[in-house]
């Protein structure tokens, strides 16, 4: 959006639209002015409802953003009484709000006269792109007026030149054919009676084939009798200088038949003793197609076309209404793309996007017309199915949208695959509003990927467990400052000296009600927030000063720690974290080991990150070897030092003849490559015999021990075999 202000039609400049941001909160009113500034609007502060309702007595606004909850005067309140004064009962209302969309306080929204929700934390984007539909209706609504102001103008100006002229219908005619819109008169039988040559271009008919039709020849057969009723009802009483003009929109068709969307302004004048009807027509085609672009891009979304969060909500909403009525049962599902971020952070956004469009297209083309598809953002589609349906309806849907997904999916020549997790929430059996019903399917969904069993219908026990995840989520946002993360360490065996190397540290939470929780317990919800930043630092910390300690007991032990793929996505802290904490522990460069998984290898960033790090002195490590996407070229690519086989390999290497081959090809390959070679998962004496039979460098396991705490890892040191004197 340009900085300058629109310009009328004398060529003057208009100032720039105006925005009001309402919120009591001076922080998130420069916030939201920032988020703006972009757009080059002027945007207009109040901080309270009081002062909204004085800034539209002084000026008007192409949009108002209001915060819902202020105190004194919420933003309900604010909103019903600017829509109580006329000059702004049309003014669009967005509000802003943190809460959920329950559907009862979307409808007390929108009866107070919302338009639109924008939700907190607000994306800036999102922001400048709903901002943006309404202040470009704005300036066309602007822009109509300023038509129709010219257009009154000129029909005041035609009814006193006939006024003075009402002895003269040549002079009257002569005017007519010099205004530029299309201008008819009819008589009092209703027929035409003047076409001007504008109307002549517009519709194609010369003059002499107009005159004598009826006013509604001009009209699309479909659309006659209605545009005929509206001219009758809207007739007023007639006075010296005519009636009041009336606009009218409706469907004009020329002489070939082709048919435009028509503005028709029409009025009655007296001419003489006369009564005639006088009407002005423009094409107002573009102007119609430009605000349905404008309306389809506030409804749809940009990349797919499939319909949006927000048409969705009014799809599901209809819906529920109809169901209600018949008693029918209603289903609605989310999609979640499995395999989608390792190939958008590989192959890049660009062919992320066309992995989406693609996606999009085999919905469409899969499903029934009837069915409303929608992508609810990112990777995340939902589709509500047309008419009555059961749960065995909806999961043969399911189904028929996993076969959908399966076939390969072309990027730049190269097939990738991607595999869909479906949630199915029921209508009324699981919730009875849009809100509900998504959140129920967004839970179910999560529980098939979690099972990898491609799709899940929605039970309460899920939700159960979800809100104890959430629970759980919530109290980790303290749990470092409540010193409530401890670890416990497992020993490492060196199996040429068959003494203990090193250990691997392994974060536990000692949760004030549900007791000492292992990582499965809530690692996951920690790697899908930035809480994976300062948690990773805690246990890195933790580990390295343990070491320290140790260390100065004379206990000389390599430390190995687990990180999360997300420390190597771009603009990772990660290596100027370890290097601050080992100068602060002074731990020597080959002391510290980072494990990765395996996935962890397939993020964008990588590569530079590991050679950084390998750069500085630190060990890396491939964790759980075997498992995940890992190849012989990574392993020649990146600087890894050491691989650790995944301990379903190793548990039953004594009896599966396959894992047996595996283990032993693992270990011969990686020897050629240079790498030390650790097993996982020992837990008897045959297993660690045939490992050193198959010269495995080093072995883990509970045969040795388990994770413990450091205290009793310093007692194991001294009373097992595989210890060393203290």
């Amino acid at each position: 959006m340009a900085d300058s202000g629109p310009v009328d039609a004398a060529g003057v400049e208009r100032p720039p639209p105006a925005v009001l941001v309402v919120n009591d909160r001076y922080g998130q009113r420069i916030a939201t002015r920032a988020m703006l500034a972009p757009l080059g609007l002027v945007v207009v502060e109040a901080d309270s409802g009081r002062a909204a309702l004085r800034a539209v007595l002084r000026q008007s606004f192409a949009l108002i953003l209001m915060d819902v909850r202020m105190s004194t005067m919420d933003g309900y309140e604010t909103a019903g009484l600017i829509r109580q004064r006329k000059q702004t009962s049309r003014t669009p209302i967005m509000f802003v709000t943190a809460h959920a969309r329950e559907d009862h306080e979307m409808l007390a929204a929108y009866a107070s006269g919302a338009v639109d929700f924008i939700f907190t934390p607000i994306v800036p984007d999102v922001l400048r792109a709903k901002v943006s539909v309404f202040v470009d209706l704005f300036l066309q609504s602007q822009e109509l007026h300023l038509q129709s102001r010219e257009l009154q103008r000129s029909l005041e100006s035609i009814i006193t030149l006939n006024a003075a002229l009402r002895d003269s219908e040549a002079s009257t005619q002569a005017v007519l054919d010099n205004v530029a819109d299309g201008i008819l008169t009819t008589g009092e039988t209703g027929v035409i009676e003047s076409f001007n040559r504008s109307a002549q271009a517009l519709f194609g008919y010369r003059e002499d084939e107009a005159i004598g039709q009826p006013l509604a020849f001009v009209i699309a057969p479909a659309h006659r009798a209605e545009f005929c009723e509206l001219v009758t009802t809207s007739r007023g009483l007639l006075t010296e200088t005519g009636t009041q003009a009336e606009t009218t929109e409706t469907l004009g068709c020329r002489q070939d038949g082709s048919t435009f969307a028509m503005e028709v302004e029409h009025g009655e004048l007296k001419l003489g003793d006369r009564k005639l009807t006088l009407a002005f027509v423009r094409d107002v085609s573009e102007r119609k197609a430009y605000t349905e672009r404008l309306e389809h891009q506030a409804l749809h979304d940009g990349l797919t076309g499939l319909a949006n969060r927000a048409l969705f909500g009014e799809h599901v909403l209809q819906a529920l209404a109809s169901a209600n009525r018949k008693g029918e049962p209603r289903a609605v599902l989310v999609i979640d793309l499995n395999g989608f971020k390792q190939i958008n952070d590989t192959l890049g956004h660009d062919q992320g996007d066309d992995l989406l469009k693609q996606i999009g297209e085999r919905l469409v083309a899969a499903l029934r017309e009837t069915d409303t598809i929608a992508r609810l953002g990112g990777d995340e589609f939902a589709i509500l199915p047309g008419g009555a349906i059961d749960l065995a309806g909806a999961a043969a849907l399911a189904w028929k949208i996993e076969q959908t997904c399966k076939p390969g999916f072309v990027l730049e020549d190269e097939v990738v695959h991607v595999s869909a997790s479906i949630g199915i929430a029921l209508f009324p059996d699981h919730g009875t509003t849009t809100a509900e019903l998504l959140r129920c399917a967004d839970a179910a969904m999560y529980v098939a990927k979690r099972s990898g069993s491609g799709h899940a219908v929605f039970d309460s026990l899920q939700e159960k467990q979800t809100a104890h995840q959430l629970g759980l989520l919530v109290d980790l946002r303290d749990c470092i400052d409540r010193d409530e993360l401890v670890l416990h360490y497992q020993p490492k065996i060196n199996l040429g000296t068959g003494k203990i190397s090193g250990v691997e540290a392994l974060v536990r939470w000692r949760h004030p009600v549900h007791g000492l929780l292992s990582p499965d317990s809530f690692m996951a919800e920690v790697e899908r927030t930035q809480l994976i930043v300062p948690v990773t630092r805690w246990i890195l910390n933790a580990a390295l000063q343990q070491q320290r300690i140790w260390r100065e007991q004379g206990i000389d032990l390599t430390m190995a720690v687990n990180i999360s793929a997300r420390s190597l996505s771009p603009g990772s802290e990660l290596p100027d974290t370890i290097a601050e904490l080992t100068e602060t522990w002074d731990t020597a460069p080959d002391q510290l080991i980072l494990e990765f998984t395996e996935g962890a290898l397939t993020e964008a960033a990588a590569p530079d990150i590991l050679t950084r790090l390998h750069d500085m002195g630190e060990r890396l490590a491939i964790d759980d070897f075997g498992t995940g996407y890992s190849s012989l070229a990574y392993l020649q690519r990146l600087p890894v030092d050491e691989i650790k086989i995944d301990r379903s390999f190793v548990t039953r290497l004594a009896t599966t003849s396959d894992d047996e081959v595996i283990v032993r090809s693992t270990i011969h390959l990686a020897h050629n490559l240079s790498l030390t070679v650790v097993a996982e998962g020992v837990e008897d004496e045959n297993v660690l015999k045939m490992l050193a039979e198959q010269e495995c460098d080093a072995a883990q396991g509970y045969f040795f021990g388990r994770p413990c705490s450091a205290e009793e890892l310093t007692r194991w040191l001294t009373e097992s075999p595989y210890g060393a004197p203290v």
